[in-house]
């Protein structure tokens, strides 16, 4: 049957903001990644919200907000349950993303979308896989995914999917060069700038336009140029900010300070190099034990130094502005003046947490500076600046035109609107009300926990007289006719209006007649000891060691040993309010690209020679998008002209027409076929007749009758890898002298010329020997047969 393709953007087509789509392939709906930036705003989100429920799968591609963001608030409020799938990496980074903003957002504003615990339900959903592990879908097993290596963010997944028919390969964030902790994408392969097999010709290419129109210098050149910035600041006593995401590139800039930093001892003695967030000392731990998805380097360079890799020995990790202070005071290294810093901070948008209240504190001191690592969300403070940035030093230059890296530069008289939104704490009449309110809830709490205890003590069987399970089931069938006979009575004891519990019997207790008794008794009650096979049950409670509030360096201690707990612990009494503000930027503000993307040049490139028989761009400006679909479109370009870049919302058929069918190979006819192998692949000839059984649903491919079949020739088909230059390699190996001509054919000892030439019959790449026939063209032509598989 023929197989049908359909694509939606719901966000994140013609505009950079979060990336979520959706795929139709064949009866399955995919929902590539589920992205949302912190404000949880904008029509993307409705849209998601109508699709929801009919989802079968979804896959996550990269541990920040951009493609996971969504993903917690779809999962518990729109009915996003199917199962979901990512790298282990992806998972469990992805997690501590939403970890930290979830807390964030609740320390500035009234949150309630959704918590830590929802958080943690949303990915334990999720199906964790290894690269280049294909994984059949729950719901339609014929269709696999494989997660593949994107080299953009630790665990990031650039995805395939296939029917069998069709296969499409999604491929919007990745990094074709490798980094200081990553490798580079699984689109690469080898050390020539050759593309993996594996990718190559895809039915539909999804890819973003993000940096179509952004080109910059060699990796190596921009990390120079980042370090120096940073040194310079730290050589004239100035204090550094750097936005960055939560749990993603984070690492990368970490561990290149990391590295940089004890090159020089003074800068050692008058700063601290600090990644300051909520959740940090969650991200090094995680970060540890993900080593085997980072680049082999790191982990061979840790061993040397004899720590744990990715140990990150030279940076402060913080989760509060009071631990920054605190590492900031004046000590014997600094000869007790206040040190300075040089602060990874998330968010990376700056309108939140620990980055925006530093950029409040810093922006005025032109000793300081402000790097941005990546350009920032659409409509956030980072982006804004960013722009300002971008205006200043490309001033002069024509429109369109790719953007290179510049110097430093300063915002003087520069003011930026800023809208500022914290908790303060209640003061006054509001502290009273509030508190007035927490006795009340605590009085209520403790009223009825004692309650309910009371009358589980009183109705609890012994040890003697049943199992546990007993005892909680006579306890549950009595309970219900007692609570109102002695709730008065218990109220009272708990205000103190009484000492003595009157019980009034309810008939047979612990074997005992108690009608039409009642007695005044002490409220005094021994619980019966219970015990299993292993002995008395105890509760752990018991022996929990409790830390005094004060005793400060304990509490620390235990933070620094143990792992943060989940639960949002209530603080002191605060009200959220917002204030709008005019930042003065008088500190130094510089740009280097850090976001590991692949650039405009590259990516033009590596669409070529993927040969997609349709492209689909999408994530990238109006500009950007509109540029690359020409670049696709360009005649002069030996691509596919089936190039689309949808709208938001609007349906996108995009199915190739290729009929599929499933057939079941007869044990007595496959093991008769002679295979070969081709790249790794066994592969071989058949004919037979199909046969259709009676319960089956699949029909059989078994051997035909010879009186059934028509004697008809059939030509052999020659299968191996049509490209000239590595069919030059092998004839060269043989002695033969080869050279390419102007043509683009190979000639070889001077006689004889082949071809790349595309089949009538078969549609398909083939080789065309020319030349007079001579000993030298039989002998390569055998050798060209014998580099081929003739089936």
């Amino acid at each position: 049957m023929a197989s049908t393709l359909q694509f939606t953007a719901i966000s994140g087509a013609h505009n950079e903001d979060a990336v979520c789509y959706l795929l139709e392939i064949d009866e399955a709906k995919i929902l590539l990644d589920c992205g949302s930036f912190a404000d949880y705003s904008g029509e993307g989100l409705a849209r998601l919200q109508r699709v929801a429920r009919q989802v079968d799968a979804v896959l996550l591609s990269h541990p920040d907000m951009a493609h996971v963001g969504a993903y917690p608030l779809a999962f518990k409020q729109y009915g996003l349950t199917c199962q979901a799938y990512a790298t282990q990496a992806t998972h469990m980074m992805g997690a501590l993303c939403l970890q930290d903003t979830v807390k964030t957002l609740m320390a500035r504003q009234e949150f309630d979308l959704f918590n830590v615990r929802d958080v943690n339900a949303a990915f334990d959903n999720v199906t964790a896989l290894q690269y280049s592990q294909p994984k059949a879908l729950m719901r339609h097993g014929h269709i696999v995914v494989t997660a593949y290596a994107a080299g953009h963010t630790i665990g990031g997944t650039i995805w395939t999917i296939s029917n069998g028919a069709e296969t499409v390969l999604y491929a919007t964030d990745f990094n074709h060069t490798r980094e200081e902790h990553l490798r580079r994408s699984s689109v690469m392969e080898g050390t020539e700038g050759m593309l993996n097999r594996r990718l190559v010709r895809p039915t539909l290419l999804i890819t973003s336009s993000y940096n179509a129109l952004h080109d910059v210098a060699p990796r190596r050149a921009r990390i120079d140029s980042f370090l120096d910035s940073v040194g310079a600041v730290v050589r004239r006593g100035g204090n550094v900010l750097i936005p960055v995401d939560s749990a993603a590139r984070v690492l990368e800039i970490a561990y290149i300070l990391n590295e940089w930093w004890p090159r020089e001892r003074s800068r050692r003695d008058t700063h601290a190099l600090c990644l300051l967030g909520t959740c940090s000392r969650k991200i090094r731990s995680f970060a540890q034990s993900l080593v085997g998805w980072m680049a082999p380097s790191v982990e061979g360079h840790m061993s040397d130094r004899d720590t744990k890799p990715f140990d990150l020995r030279y940076v402060s990790i913080l989760q509060s502005m009071e631990d920054l202070h605190r590492r900031l005071r004046g000590d014997t290294r600094s000869r007790g003046r206040p040190r300075r810093a040089v602060v990874l901070a998330p968010m990376d948008t700056l309108d939140m947490g620990f980055s925006q209240e530093l950029l409040l504190r810093w922006a005025g001191d032109k000793k300081n500076a402000v790097i941005l690592p990546q350009r920032g969300p659409p409509g956030s403070l980072a982006r804004s600046l960013f722009t300002r940035w971008h205006d200043r030093t490309q001033r002069g230059r024509p429109a369109g035109t790719p953007m290179h890296m510049e110097s430093p530069v300063r915002l003087s008289r520069a003011r930026v609107p800023l809208t500022v939104k914290k908790r303060v704490p209640l003061e006054g009449k509001e502290l009273e009300a509030w508190r007035a309110q927490e006795q009340r809830r605590r009085e209520q709490e403790a009223a009825r926990d004692a309650q309910l205890q009371r009358n589980r003590d009183m109705l609890d069987d012994d040890a003697s007289s049943g199992s546990e399970d007993e005892a909680d089931a006579k306890v549950a069938e009595v309970a219900a006719d007692v609570f109102s006979e002695i709730d008065l009575e218990t109220e009272r004891l708990l205000s103190g209006q009484s000492f003595d519990l009157l019980v009034r019997g309810r008939g047979p207790v612990r074997g005992l007649s108690t009608a039409g008794l009642s007695y005044c008794m002490f409220p005094f009650h021994e619980k019966n000891r219970r015990i299993d096979d292993y002995g008395e049950i105890y509760d752990p409670d018991t022996y929990a060691i409790k830390v005094d509030a004060n005793d400060v360096d304990m509490m620390l201690d235990i933070e620094a040993s143990e792992e943060e707990s989940d639960d949002e612990a209530p603080a002191h009494p605060t009200k959220p309010i917002v204030e709008q503000r005019n930042l003065h930027i008088s500190c130094q503000l510089s740009y280097v690209d850090l976001e590991g993307l692949v650039s405009g040049n590259s990516l033009r490139n590596i669409i070529v020679n993927l040969i997609p028989k349709r492209v689909v761009i999408v994530h990238g400006s109006a500009n950007s998008t509109r540029a690359l679909v020409n670049y696709c479109r360009d005649p002069a370009v030996q691509l596919t002209k089936d190039v689309f870049a949808p709208a938001l919302g609007e349906i996108l058929n995009v199915s190739s027409g290729i009929n599929a069918y499933q057939v079941r190979i007869a044990d007595a006819l496959f093991k008769h076929i002679p295979m070969a192998t081709v790249r790794g692949n066994s592969v071989g000839f058949l004919s037979g007749r199909i046969r259709y059984a009676q319960d089956a649903q699949v029909p059989t491919l078994d051997a035909a009758d010879a009186e059934g079949l028509d004697n008809e020739w059939v030509p052999p088909v020659a299968v191996g890898d049509p490209r000239l230059s590595t069919l030059r390699s092998a004839l060269e190996k043989h002695g033969i002298t080869t050279r390419f001509d102007s043509d683009a054919a190979l000639i070889c000892n001077e006689i004889v010329a082949i071809r790349r030439t595309t089949s009538a019959r078969t549609s398909s790449d083939c080789f065309r020997i020319l030349g007079t026939p001579s000993q030298d063209f039989y002998r390569i032509r055998s050798l060209v047969n014998h580099y081929l598989v003739t089936l």
